[in-house]
């Protein structure tokens, strides 16, 4: 998945996307090269829905840190045909 389709599906920003993912709320992006057009993120594909329940966490008013601990117990749990 790009990034402008999980931005998309979870109605963030891009730099929402960046700073989620820097506090581990989401997954590690993966750099694929374009050659002279320079290098692209492809996310995996449950990182949409990973970035949709953060966002629905957030705005149940839940802090970074509550829904790092949520992450941590396996409380996020992706769809199979997302893995």
């Amino acid at each position: 998945m790009t990034t402008v389709q999980v931005v998309e599906a979870a109605g963030v920003h891009a730099s929402t996307l960046g700073r989620w993912q820097r506090r581990g709320l989401l997954p590690e992006p993966i750099f694929v090269s374009l050659g002279k057009r320079g290098r692209s993120q492809r996310w995996p594909p449950h990182a949409t829905a990973q970035a949709a329940w953060v966002k629905a966490r957030l705005e149940d008013g839940w802090t970074f840190d509550e829904i790092a601990a949520a992450l941590e117990r396996g409380d996020f749990k992706p769809a199979p045909s997302e893995l």
